[in-house]
């Protein structure tokens, strides 16, 4: 039988938890819903929100009278998607989908602290348990079936000393991921302004560089073939040897400049059916990797340029070409951003073909035409921009371990 203490708890507090049932702290609330308030939806990764605050439209699901009322406090999941912690608690007096279970807590109950407990892995576990439903994507948590879940309840105090000091983390979280979005707002604003030569860099003795030359790309890049890989054929193993840029990750993964000692490139599988990899196909620094296929416009021809490679060790896969620079014209960390750039990306969205699937030639992008600064002006951009980069590194690594740190008392706070 597992202990009724949880792993880690503040010394004030003694005693065990009590042995109770999920019913014991909620019932369910039937109350109808009313002409003028707000109508909310459950999502797994923000809770309860108002529907308006949604990107996807979604219109009311029944009318004022069918609809669901939820209290401030109250507690709402998703029937067919708690057990993958779709819930939240409600803020504020509102509407909620007749598909839904309302949770309206009994004396001595804080939802916040159930908020937080039904992310903890092993009450997810008695969730998915307790639903019924022939296959993961039509099980149902039905309240007469959430209402035996066994559990442990601690004293209120207690109950709220746990969901302030997760409430503390998720502010923390909260803060450095503003902080972030800010940064990347900053920098994409930064290079709107320098790619379209709005904002100039002068010499260390204040002379102005030169006026920027207009350039194709096929003028300052060659071709070289990528291997047709698909994901299946890749794996975590470093004992395979050669990594594999996937035009998947270059979607959403990584940012412009590539360094394969920090990212997390996939292997290629030491038994897949591929030919042998010519020594010019393996990626060198300055080669620059671009996605040619995505199903949304914003991907589509998207790139990185490769700063940090170990000889022979990476190639590019499926879906993907590689541009090698043919001169010294172009400055090692400034292509990446380049093509980053709004002028490049807006070109690039408009020779995209397809309709499910879009795609990019390499003769379109040959054409792509764009201004090309003196090398000592590209460094001082790429530099700049590198910078902003590592600074965005340093928040991405601090919400890491934040999350992390919650994850960890998730599991310790809990019984």
């Amino acid at each position: 039988m597992r202990p009724l203490v949880p792993e880690l708890r503040f010394p004030e507090f003694k005693g065990p938890w009590k042995p109770a049932r999920a019913g014991d702290a909620f019932r369910n609330s039937k109350a109808k819903g009313k002409a003028g308030l707000p109508i909310y939806s459950v999502t797994q990764d923000r809770g309860l929100v108002r529907r308006d605050s949604l990107e996807r439209h979604m219109g009311a699901d029944a009318a004022d009278e069918t609809n669901l009322r939820a209290q401030p406090g109250d507690l709402v999941y998703n029937m067919m998607r708690m057990w993958q912690g779709a819930v939240g608690m409600a803020s504020e007096e509102c509407m909620v989908s007749p598909a839904y279970v309302v949770l309206a807590p009994e004396k001595g109950i804080s939802s916040k602290f159930f908020d937080y407990w039904f992310q903890n892995r092993h009450m997810l576990h008695q969730l998915w348990a307790y639903s019924h439903g022939l296959t993961n994507d039509r099980l149902r948590l039905y309240y007469q079936d959430f209402a035996k879940i066994p559990l442990a309840l601690p004293d209120q105090p207690e109950q709220e000393k746990i969901a302030a000091v997760l409430d503390a983390t998720c502010r923390k979280i909260t803060l450095l991921t503003d902080k972030k979005t800010a940064l990347e707002d900053y920098k994409r604003g930064l290079m709107q302004r320098l790619f379209s030569r709005e904002l100039r860099f002068t010499r260390d003795d204040g002379s102005a560089f030169p006026d920027w030359e207009e350039r194709k790309l096929g003028d300052v890049f060659d071709w070289v073939q990528t291997n047709s890989l698909s994901r299946e054929h890749l794996v975590d193993d470093p004992a395979s040897g050669v990594q594999n840029i996937h035009y998947g990750d270059i979607h959403g993964k990584y940012r412009a400049l590539f360094f394969q000692s920090k990212e997390n490139a996939p292997f290629i599988a030491t038994t897949a059916p591929m030919r042998d990899i010519k020594a010019a196909e393996y990626l060198r620094v300055g080669d620059v990797v671009i996605a040619d296929a995505s199903e949304d416009y914003a991907d589509i021809g998207k790139a990185i340029e490769i700063m940090e490679v170990a000889h022979e060790s990476a190639v590019a896969g499926l879906h993907t070409y590689i541009a090698r620079p043919k001169a010294k014209s172009l400055v090692l960390g400034f292509s990446g951003y380049l093509l980053r750039s709004a002028p490049m990306r807006k070109q690039t969205m408009r020779i995209a073909q397809g309709i499910s699937v879009l795609g990019v030639s390499k003769s379109n992008l040959e054409k792509l035409t764009f201004w090309l600064p003196q090398p000592d002006e590209q460094r001082k951009i790429a530099a700049t921009l590198s910078a902003v980069d590592a600074k965005i590194d340093v928040l991405s690594q601090k919400i890491s371990e934040v999350e992390a740190f919650k994850k960890g008392l998730l599991q310790k706070l809990f019984v």
